[in-house]
């Protein structure tokens, strides 16, 4: 059986390089996608000269602002952002057939089968590197392992912008000497425990058997056993099914209004809705989020036996479930946001359930328009109680103040 060989690749700081690529003015300059400093909400991505001070992925915008006050702050816009990750795997795609779409920047790709294409698997990789460099025009870092960990863990080592491969036999040498913390499977929580151990290089941990890390952590030890060893006999996953799509917003003030808050529930199940016919998905299940202005948060959920994909239908219910939660509250709203699960692509039909074309020919007709004049081109009235709100863009939409809500 021929040695497998895994290239994980990783755009570099993904919403900031294409923010830069479309305004080449931001260029070595600190950027933090995801808001205003003024706003609610956490960074999106920043880019490395952000980085410098501190800032990271996940931190509230006004922490960013103190540690960054020069930086720029943007939203954002997801669908500039997708569409540059379509363009990223189709390059990929057109490498490998054997391409697992990890998230909208990275992905791994296994050469194994293509020996008959690439005689040398770290040329070929590097390749790979300069063409989607060269097509998208954003810089990548690439790592190669014969596994998945292992890959990732390359990539780490690669960024920024760079290559780094742990060839075959080098496997220990190369964890020995990495931080407990760099193993996906050693959590902040599982971090404290080994280092009150004094455990805090990989190397350090092959000290503990399997059964210690077992009784210590659980299933959870089992894998920490196996990643320490850079053993992972995981597979490409080339095609799944996503476990869910949600769409949720932050305010930029509290809401109490309840026609302005539904207005934000329908924006939500058409974009909603937009994505589950982009991939063909119908909902069993229809969730939703609320948060209260003292952070309690709160969920309702309803099961179809019929799977949904209309707008229409699925606002419905979703109504009804925030009317659910809303009703005889005092406080009022920071966040809502709506969910569904349980998605499969072929909806059953009931022997007695009446059935109809016209919901589904609707919606193809909808995007057919969206296509060619932009989302915002057809809104509900409901949707249009957003005007009073927000600024409004015919290709986009309502400019929300959350980047990925335009998704």
């Amino acid at each position: 059986m021929p040695r497998r060989y895994i290239v994980h690749v990783d755009i570099d700081a993904f919403f900031a390089a294409v923010e830069v690529l479309l305004d080449p003015s931001l260029q070595g300059k600190p950027v933090i996608v995801g808001g205003l400093p003024h706003e609610r909400g956490v960074a999106s991505t920043c880019s490395y000269e952000a980085r410098k001070f501190g800032v990271h992925s996940g931190m509230p915008l006004r922490k960013c602002y103190q540690l960054c006050p020069e930086g720029v702050f943007v939203r954002g816009n997801y669908q500039v952002y997708q569409a540059f990750s379509e363009r990223f795997f189709r390059v990929l795609h057109a490498a490998t057939p054997d391409t697992e779409e990890a998230s909208l920047d990275e992905a791994y790709l296994e050469l194994t089968r293509c020996g008959h294409i690439y005689p040398s698997f770290p040329a070929a990789a590097r390749d790979i590197k300069r063409q989607v460099e060269r097509e998208i025009g954003v810089t990548v870092s690439v790592g190669a392992a014969p596994n998945k960990i292992l890959a990732k863990l390359a990539t780490r080592r690669a960024k920024p912008a760079g290559f780094f491969e742990i060839r075959e036999g080098e496997e220990e040498t190369y964890l020995r000497g990495l931080g407990i913390e760099a193993l996906p499977g050693i959590g902040p929580k599982a971090q404290v425990v080994l280092r009150l151990m004094n455990i805090h290089k990989i190397g350090e941990l092959w000290e503990l058997p399997r059964t210690t890390l077992h009784t210590l952590f659980g299933q959870g030890g089992d894998d920490i056993y196996l990643q320490s060893r850079g053993i992972d006999s995981r597979p490409l996953v080339t095609r799944t099914l996503p476990k869910s799509v949600s769409r949720e917003t932050t305010f930029l003030e509290d809401l109490w209004d309840r026609r302005l808050l539904l207005a934000h529930l329908a924006y939500l199940c058409d974009r909603l809705t937009l994505a589950l016919r982009e991939d063909r998905l119908y909902a069993h299940v229809i969730e939703v989020k609320a948060r209260y202005a003292d952070f309690k948060t709160e969920i309702k959920r309803r099961l179809v036996l019929s799977p949904l994909q209309d707008m229409g239908k699925i606002y419905k219910i979703a109504e009804e479930l925030f009317l659910e939660l809303f009703s005889g509250s005092r406080l009022a709203l920071r966040l809502v946001g709506v969910k569904v699960s349980d998605l499969v692509r072929v909806r059953p039909l009931s022997l007695f359930e009446p059935y109809s074309e016209r919901p589904e020919r609707l919606g193809r007709a909808l995007d057919q328009v969206r296509d060619k004049y932009g989302f915002g081109s057809v809104l509900t009235a409901r949707e249009k109680m957003l005007d009073a709100v927000y600024a409004f863009e015919p290709r986009r939409g309502y400019v929300l103040k959350t980047a990925s809500l335009t998704k």
